[in-house]
């Protein structure tokens, strides 16, 4: 009989059930979105016990020292005393801006609260006050900022997407920040490869827009997959930095050459080849890389790069998880 501690009470795990699923059981509202070990909403902190290596997998180094682990996919084998891990914040703020980026992708301003500290890349988890409906989203602007922008893909009945069309002065909250999909400072030098596909775009961009904020001398190569033109958006901005940045290169990938977006026909960036192929014709063991997207595409592609070569220690991957259901 495994116990877990947490709250003043004490709970017993049951067979094949995760932290998360007894707190639950428990009536404790633990901050949930994939619960499958990746998004971090639900992390905890151990005081004492032997947590699972897998139930730390993808933290950072100070996190695991620290006793944090994701409590949905951890079933200990000893009884573990657990508090609230406090490593991030709750900040209230509202929808400034809404605009479309394209057919299928809102670009969202919220405020930027007093107090949030972040990094360009970071993800954090949107809020709806009214029913608590969380979702995460990246980060694509700047810390310094006023604004936080964020890229939103509209699903057809996806209840946040959908919800922040019409948004706009609305006020939301925000959990964060997640994530080591960031730019390393005092590596001026070193060539980057960022990839990503659908709105995978935004945490790159962040990337992107720290990079040259800071000086970055090395080669820049950004790769943004779509299934055709009509996916590619920000396409104009990121032509833009590409002309003030002698050392920035962008390529388009599209499965299939049709639809209209806002890239020119002619434009020689464009290549109809899937992403992946490029990508792995283009790394070498030098380079940092930077994967966001679909989660089959990132951890694909980040096995077969490490077998090429790459240190994983050199590999950022935020994968776009959709949200589990919950427990009745």
């Amino acid at each position: 009989m495994t116990l877990i501690n947490y709250a003043g009470g004490r709970f017993e795990l049951l067979p094949d059930e995760s932290v998360l699923e007894c707190l639950e059981r428990a009536g404790h509202r633990i901050p949930s979105f994939c619960r499958a070990g990746v998004c971090q909403s639900c992390v905890l902190r151990a005081q004492s016990g032997d947590v699972p290596a897998v139930a730390q997998r993808g933290l950072k180094e100070s996190w695991k020292q620290r006793g944090l682990f994701l409590s949905c996919v951890c079933q200990p084998d000893t009884e573990l005393h657990l508090t609230p891990a406090e490593v991030t914040a709750e900040f209230e703020t509202r929808v400034v801006h809404v605009d479309r980026a394209s057919e299928n992708v809102l670009r969202v301003l919220l405020q930027r609260p007093e107090g949030l500290r972040f990094e360009a890349g970071q993800y954090l988890q949107l809020i709806r006050p009214a029913d608590g409906l969380m979702r995460p989203y990246s980060i694509a602007s700047l810390p310094e900022d006023s604004t936080i922008e964020l890229h939103v893909a509209l699903l057809a009945g996806g209840q946040m997407s959908q919800w922040l069309v019409g948004a706009l002065g609305s006020a939301v909250r925000v959990v964060g920040p997640f994530g080591d999909c960031v730019y390393v400072a005092g590596e001026q030098e070193r060539p980057l490869l960022l990839a990503g596909t659908g709105t995978g775009l935004a945490p790159l961009l962040g990337v992107l827009r720290a990079a040259l904020r800071a000086g970055h001398r090395g080669a820049i190569s950004l790769y943004h997959g779509a299934v055709n033109r009509a996916g590619l958006y920000c396409w104009n901005a990121l032509t833009g930095l590409q002309r003030e940045s002698s050392n920035l290169r962008l390529v388009g990938s599209v499965l299939r050459e049709d639809g209209v977006g806002s890239v020119p026909p002619e434009h020689p960036s464009i290549i109809v080849r899937p992403l992946e192929e490029l990508v792995l014709d283009a790394i070498t063991t030098e380079q940092r890389l930077y994967l966001c997207g679909h989660p089959e595409f990132v951890q694909r592609l980040r096995k077969k790069v490490f077998l090429a070569g790459l240190p994983l220690s050199r590999i950022h991957a935020d994968a776009f998880v959709a949200p589990a259901a919950r427990p009745a």
